[in-house]
């Protein structure tokens, strides 16, 4: 399918933007992986007649607006594992040791290139999160014409980010997250 000319706008209202954590570590066998929604966002995406290859991204996220879903295992989401204050240590942790929202308020993206190739576009950009702008690439598909899904992995190191550890490092987050979006054109 293919994007049709527009200046198109999501939220939170109009689709999902989550992020994957994984466990490792001596003691990763008692965490967790998590499932966190991000609550606040705005994207815009701008199609000129011209198509897709012209297209433009930007993005922005507020850091403040991570909130835990679920546990999750073996790619399953498991809903009565964590209580609502497990989900509320999490996300102050998250905020206060990870993010530092009070300081990076948002988490931006602007393309820098889009191309389409078998129905699939790929996405070159800049994301600037904790202060730290880094350039990333991923690919988005469109099943309907109507939405845009895809994938992104960030490496929390190459923002300045410490990965989360607790119980003197003997369990902790990877470095690496996963973020995943589906979006509504509706």
């Amino acid at each position: 399918m293919v994007l049709t000319e527009g200046i198109y706008t999501f939220t939170a209202s109009s689709g999902k933007l989550f992020v994957y954590t994984f466990k490792e570590g001596f003691l990763s066998a008692v965490a967790h992986d998590l499932l966190i929604e991000v609550t606040d966002f705005k994207v815009n995406l701008t199609v000129p007649s011209v198509g897709v290859n012209s297209a433009a991204v930007d993005a922005e996220v507020r850091a403040d607006s991570l909130k835990v879903v679920c546990a999750m295992k073996n790619g399953q989401r498991h809903y009565d594992t964590l209580k609502e204050k497990d989900k509320t240590d999490i996300e102050e942790a998250t905020a206060k040791d990870v993010l530092h929202p009070g300081k990076y308020p948002s988490i931006n993206f602007r393309s820098t290139g889009i191309r389409q190739k078998d129905g699939i576009y790929h996405v070159k950009g800049e994301i600037t999160l904790h202060g730290v702008t880094r350039p990333v690439e991923f690919d988005v598909q469109t099943t309907t014409g109507k939405d845009l899904k895809g994938k992104i992995v960030l490496s929390q190191k190459d923002f300045g980010i410490k990965p989360y550890k607790a119980l003197l490092g003997t369990l902790k987050v990877k470095n690496e997250v996963e973020v995943a979006f589906d979006l509504s054109l509706n």
